[in-house]
């Protein structure tokens, strides 16, 4: 059996070799990105073969690792990733790219998202996969067309904007907003149809499918109806999974027992299909609002007396068929991947080479999608950065075969536990808690600066809720705030909640990294005033605010008198990756509120691995307390040598 698998060697040998920390993986992640904003500070826009693909893939790497779109690199490769929009027709590069602007998270690059879907779909053979070419090349005419009406700076002056999409991290189970195209990426995709070439008889791959895969899934954010492609996708790997429960490199070499590569693709595609799945179960569990009856008239006498009616029979929730071709799909696939890792001629040979970099993302993917700690008896991540760390260059680096710093890229985006695709991960698993803390269980945190923690918010003279003005967009609650704010938070949140929708994003990311008291208070004075798409990214800006915390002012919030600032204090203690906070974790499942044991219970799962003693939602009194008992019994037992 020749796996990529064989070559990954150097730190494992006869599993003496320490595990890295996370002191050394974060420095890792710091070094590559560094290596990697230096490559690509002037990036340009070439006809080699590999296109924008390095660079795109580069910038995601970026962006994960914690740099922001105001990044000098970023914004340098988010020029040349929109200028090749209008002519890539690649499928590596399209994917990429999608990605990429999907993630820097520019309202203003929606069209060029749509535009670079419609072309995705196009290329979709009729075997539900992806070579390496998705159209013919688009003519300098439509190519002129397309820049005169999608230009980025007109789509600004439109209305259209720089407004960021709203955080989907707690409705992450709903299904996508049907929405519609462009008028102008319609117009290409109906010249894409009529210049279609026929279909089912173009080649396809696995390796180029499953870039396309998270492409596909990402377009249903943007408007993009992809639920055909989807069904392919699904289908293509039901049908050509092999004996030995892989996937090979191409359907037309059944024969083969499959890569590592590939079977992590088959997951991948797997994962779309119970994703859906479980879209629709969550559709059919929601009741139905009752028609209000009409009021009897014998209510009107006095003396009536009605008969108390039986409440009506709660309706079961609709469970998956038993024997789902999915699941048994994937626990086979499961099954050989966890054989692949545990091969004893893994750990054995030289540096690591342009395969074992692109087995290591795929194998991340895979991780993060499903919620695992392990793959059959391996620790996945373990393996990885035991694998990486020591082979870094000093410049930071990672050497495979790859031109252009794309292995550079797998590394970052493998130990920052990338997850572009946050809402399938949650619907997999079924956990519309696990969006909230990056790359599921056991994620570090972003890179932030070390700055002096804030002081603790201290309770003053209750400020009366700002005047809606005629220019505000968003009409000002008059509900009080949930802590009392000092004047000078009180005009930060005034401030905050009249700006319009469509700088609301980039004003809250200010106030978010704003130095002292007053923002954090700020911040909590606004959650307690809004609701809506406003409240959850509120949330999330004050749980990643309070990552900068010490632990001791972490501890201190956690037992602050207001709800929300446990609430993201639990949060920020999970994306520390701190787990001295475990015992404190524990303690808010005994004693708090319902909305901070969820948020507590996600920041244990995420710190002990995937592991999940509950409470589960709608737990009794005897629920919590077992729930606790066992978390504190496996703590107790992990702090064992």
């Amino acid at each position: 059996m020749r796996l990529a698998l064989a070559t990954l060697a150097v730190a494992i040998l006869s599993g003496a070799a320490k595990s890295a920390d996370q002191k050394d993986i974060d420095a890792a992640v710091k070094k590559g990105a560094n290596h990697l904003a230096g490559q690509f500070r002037n990036p340009r826009l070439d006809d080699t073969p590999h296109g924008i693909g390095p660079a795109a893939i580069a910038g995601l790497a970026l962006l994960e690792s914690g740099r922001t779109a105001d990044d000098a690199s970023v914004k340098a490769i988010a020029a040349i990733v929109r200028e090749a929009a209008f002519s890539e027709v690649r499928t590596y590069q399209i994917s990429l790219g999608l990605l990429f602007l999907d993630r820097l998270g520019r309202k203003a690059d929606e069209p060029l998202i749509q535009l670079l879907a419609v072309r995705l779909l196009a290329g979709q053979t009729g075997g539900g996969g992806w070579g390496y070419e998705c159209a013919d090349a688009i003519s300098d005419a439509e190519m002129r067309r397309l820049r005169a009406k999608l230009d980025t700076n007109q789509l600004v002056a439109e209305g259209r904007g720089s407004d960021l999409p709203p955080p989907e991290k707690l409705d992450l189970l709903k299904p996508p907003v049907a929405g519609r195209l462009h008028a102008e990426v319609e117009r290409h995709r109906q010249g894409l149809l009529a210049n279609a070439r026929n279909r089912l008889m173009l080649t396809d791959d696995n390796s180029n499918t499953q870039f396309a895969i998270l492409a596909v899934w990402v377009a249903r954010k943007h408007g993009v109806n992809v639920e055909a492609s989807l069904d392919a996708i699904e289908k293509r790997f039901l049908m050509s999974q092999v004996a030995s429960g892989g996937w090979p490199y191409s359907g037309l070499l059944r024969a083969s027992e499959g890569s590592p590569s590939m079977t992590c693709a088959g997951l991948l595609g797997l994962a779309t299909g119970i994703g859906r799945r479980e879209e629709r179960r969550m559709q059919a569990v929601v009741p139905k609002k009752p028609e209000p009856e009409p009021k009897p008239k014998d209510e009107e006498n006095p003396f009536f007396r009605p008969v108390p009616k039986p409440e009506p029979k709660k309706a079961p929730e609709p469970k998956k068929p038993a024997g789902d071709l999915r699941d048994r799909a994937v626990e086979r696939g499961m099954d050989r991947l966890a054989a692949m890792l545990a091969d004893e001629r893994v750990g054995r040979g030289g540096r690591l080479n342009e395969r074992d970099f692109y087995f290591l993302w795929s194998l991340e993917r895979v991780g993060v999608v499903y919620g695992l700690q392990k793959i059959g008896r391996t620790d996945w991540y373990a393996f990885g950065t035991d694998l990486l760390i020591p082979n870094q260059n000093r410049d930071g680096s990672w050497n495979g075969a790859s031109s252009g710093g794309v292995d550079t890229a797998f590394a970052v985006l493998f130990l920052a536990r990338s997850n572009l695709v946050r809402d399938l991960s949650a619907k997999v698993q079924r956990d519309p808690f696990n969006g909230e803390l990056r790359g599921g269980p056991g994620v570090s945190p972003l890179d932030l600066t070390e700055a002096k923690p804030d002081p603790l918010p201290q309770p003053m003279a209750k400020v009366d809720p700002p005047t809606p003005t005629p220019n505000a967009t968003v009409p000002v609650p008059t509900v009080k705030p949930a802590v009392p704010a000092s004047d000078e938070a009180a005009k930060l949140a005034d401030a905050l909640l009249r700006v319009p929708s469509a700088i609301f994003p980039k004003a809250l990311e200010q106030v978010r990294d704003g130095k002292g008291a007053d923002f954090t208070t700020a911040l909590v004075h606004v959650i307690g005033q809004v609701d809506g798409d406003r409240k959850k990214a509120a949330r999330d800006a004050l749980a990643e605010r309070l990552t900068r915390m010490n632990a001791d002012t972490l501890r201190g919030f956690l037992k602050h008198d207001d709800t929300e600032l446990r609430r993201a204090a639990a949060l920020a203690c999970a994306m520390k990756d701190d787990k001295t906070h475990i015992p404190d974790l524990i303690e808010r499942l005994a004693t708090d509120e319902d909305l901070v044991v969820r948020a507590a219970r996600a920041g244990l799962k995420s710190l002990s691995g995937g592991k999940d003693y509950g409470p589960e939602p709608g737990y009794s009194k005897l629920d919590r307390a077992v729930a606790v008992e066992e978390w504190t019994a496996w703590w107790a037992k992990r702090k064992k040598p």
